[in-house]
């Protein structure tokens, strides 16, 4: 009988205007040139302090003849009230920059074939340019990369190209040649190119299609470019790829990118009549399109251009 359920009652606090005009009149030590700086009649000033001041039921400045000074809880007010107004300055720019793609996490797959070079270069891009961008970045298998950006676990994937289903697009990134693998021990390992015609007979340690159909493909267009059709490794899968490769027992066409990166028995070997390059593009999906994803592509353009990744005319977008 006769408490408060409800508890205390909630005091309502001043809004950013209020703020900016108490501040701006400790600033400059009155209404008159407060009212001048802010653009608004000197009454409006006045009334909006002692809004606040009943508000809070506070006196926040001394007024005198001479000068408008901050009491005690004025100069609470104000500190506390420049806080808020640079909390709000940052809100709206950081709000801001990430509509427009240079503030948050950007989360980006990328497969084997771009790991030793090219991402690195982006990535290394991406912070130069856009330092308030949170990059994650995993390897991923490329048949895996329209699930991942469908259900949003990326905004974007680096990876060979492949058909496109719909609510994907896709720009060009990069060609990159390709090298033969063989080992250290193969009968062509001591020549300083090769024929691709020569490795018809041998066992191709190549993935699946599903684990990586743009490579798949390229690989087999370019046997059938030079005149056969590829045999596969049933078991090539993994690190065992390299191991089977070293042991003489297969052979692999791999991008010259990863050429620094191949295991100890590997040798990778020109071909005398190069093959088509291996296309790689960014991908994204349409709907919807993280801020971030046009960023990137600004800057991938730029990454390309500098290091010559794509011949002249190449830089179109594709979709589904």
């Amino acid at each position: 009988m006769g408490s408060n359920p409800t508890g205390p009652a909630t005091v309502a606090g001043p809004d950013l205007r209020q703020m900016r005009y108490i501040v701006k009149v400790a600033e400059l030590g009155g209404f008159t040139a407060a009212a001048a700086e802010l653009h608004v009649a000197q009454q409006a000033v006045s009334q909006q302090v002692r809004a606040t001041e009943r508000m809070l039921g506070v006196t926040l400045f001394r007024r005198t003849p001479r000068a408008v000074t901050p009491t005690p809880a004025g100069e609470v007010f104000l500190r506390e009230a420049k806080r808020v107004l640079t909390a709000s300055e940052r809100l709206s720019e950081r709000t801001q920059a990430a509509a427009r793609g240079e503030v948050g996490p950007l989360r980006i797959a990328y497969t084997m074939t771009c790991a030793y070079d090219t991402f690195p270069e982006l990535h290394a891009a991406l912070e130069e340019a856009l330092p308030g961008l949170a990059v994650q970045a995993r390897e991923v298998f490329a048949g895996d990369v329209p699930s991942l950006l469908f259900n949003g676990t990326f905004e974007l994937a680096l990876a060979p190209r492949f058909p496109l289903p719909d609510g994907l697009a896709s720009q060009p990134l990069r060609e990159e040649p390709l090298l033969a693998a063989v080992g250290e021990d193969h009968r062509l390992a001591d020549q300083s190119s090769i024929d691709l015609r020569d490795l018809q007979h041998e066992f191709f340690e190549l993935w699946p299609r599903d684990m990586g159909p743009g490579f798949y493909d390229a690989v087999v267009a370019a046997c059938r470019a030079a005149g056969f059709e590829p045999r596969r490794d049933p078991s090539a899968a993994g690190s065992i790829v390299w191991a089977n490769i070293a042991q003489a027992r297969g052979v692999a066409l791999i991008v010259k990118s990863l050429e620094s990166q191949v295991p100890h028995g590997v040798r990778m070997l020109p071909l005398r009549r190069p093959t088509a390059p291996l296309p790689i593009d960014v991908v994204w999906a349409t709907d919807p399109v993280a801020p971030a994803v046009g960023r990137f592509g600004e800057l991938a353009r730029e990454v390309a251009d500098r290091h010559r990744w794509l011949p002249t005319g190449a830089e179109h977008a594709r979709s589904a």
